[in-house]
């Protein structure tokens, strides 16, 4: 048996966020389509992997949750529990893969990584990942509720409407985006924070 504990609870950590191939815009309606607890390729930790689908597209946001840096955990604590605040489902078990957050729907940020921005050498940018999650009226979590955006200006981007773009990807003008590359791809293990990071996580054991 692990002798972690074995579930999530958002009520423990405040939350917190930062600052694909998907387009850049804000409050895109997005559903979470997969989460799966995957391990570091050396097995010293794992990520929490989240995938969101939205009316343009997909993009992953991995939660540092197993991290030998107690200061990467506890950053990653908060971001998620932004996201379990933001769609009302506050306990989370790793033994299934997280599947109680599947079919959860929020709304997204989606920006820019930090040194990816577009230039005049690289105009179409590079990565891009989620900025923030919002609750499904575009309410950020653990604030007071805002007056939701009027129909029709959610997920436009820069304020312009999302246009096709040759080879089939959307955007405001800029080339489709990539994916950052993806983690480890080892079956999922039982594993949760229990709040503090282990030197050695117990991979496998139940």
């Amino acid at each position: 048996m692990s002798p972690y504990n074995a579930t999530f609870d958002a009520n423990q950590f405040e939350p917190r966020q930062s600052a694909g191939g998907h387009p850049i815009g804000n409050k895109f309606p997005a559903e979470i389509s997969n989460t799966e607890v995957s391990p570091t390729k050396d097995n010293t930790g794992g990520m929490f992997v989240v995938t969101f689908t939205t009316p343009v597209g997909q993009i992953v946001f991995r939660y540092n949750l197993f991290n030998q840096s107690a200061k990467a955990v506890e950053i990653a604590h908060g971001q998620f529990s932004a996201l379990c605040r933001a769609v009302g489902r506050y306990q989370v078990d790793f033994n299934n893969d997280g599947a109680i957050l599947r079919g959860a729907k929020c709304c997204i940020d989606v920006g820019w990584q930090k040194g990816h921005e577009p230039t005049t050498d690289h105009p179409e940018g590079g990565y891009v990942e989620v900025k923030k999650v919002y609750d499904v009226n575009g309410n950020e979590p653990g604030k007071a509720p805002v007056q939701a955006q009027p129909q029709g200006q959610i997920a436009t981007g820069q304020g312009q409407p999302l246009q096709q773009q040759p080879g089939g990807g959307w955007g405001n003008g800029a080339q489709p985006q990539q994916n950052a590359p993806a983690g480890a791809t080892a079956p999922a293990q039982t594993w949760s924070p229990g709040g503090q990071a282990a030197a050695n996580p117990p991979w496998g054991q139940r």
